[in-house]
């Protein structure tokens, strides 16, 4: 004759969670990430982050830092981010080459970019490769200097002439 077990704890558990799946009622965890899903695409304003760039600061005509800037553009609603990963190739390069131009350089530091001077730029170039009205605004989301430099102090006129009495 043999011994009758006595399921383990495992089983049950295993049996419950299929009848209650067969019944039809879902796990609370599951119908959490649907819910979660729904209301992403809804809460979330649409937005493309363009890859980490290099911008040289230049001051008279020499570069004396590069910044590492990366930034994210926000775009209007009903804007498919698909377009802007085509031509975002165009769109670094131009801000590259409008950085070596005209440079994107803060009179008080060479650790970072002229913020506003940036930014109104891209956008306005989003307005000419993406159409007018695609991309609402523009945020600089880290700017990483590649050296801790700050720019020179400006001499006095008391100090330049106390140079050239001693030199």
């Amino acid at each position: 004759m043999t011994a009758l077990r006595t399921p383990s704890r495992r089983f049950l558990l295993a049996a419950a969670l299929v009848a209650t799946l067969s019944a039809g009622a879902a796990p609370a965890w599951a119908s959490d990430k649907k819910e979660a899903k729904e209301g992403e695409g809804q809460a979330l304003d649409p937005t493309y982050k363009l890859g980490s760039m290099t911008i040289p600061i230049i001051v008279n005509g020499r570069i004396v830092n590069y910044v590492f800037v990366a930034m994210t553009l926000k775009l209007t609603t009903g804007t498919d981010a698909g377009a802007f990963k085509e031509k975002e190739p165009e769109l670094r390069d131009a801000i590259v080459k409008a950085a070596y131009k005209t440079p994107f350089v803060r009179p008080d530091t060479w650790k970072e970019v002229d913020g506003p001077k940036l930014t109104g730029f891209v956008k306005t170039q989003c307005g000419v490769l993406f159409g007018k009205g695609k991309v609402s605004s523009v945020e600089i989301v880290k700017q990483i200097p590649r050296q801790q430099l700050m720019p020179p102090k400006p001499r006095t006129a008391t100090a330049s002439r106390t140079a050239e009495m001693n030199p």
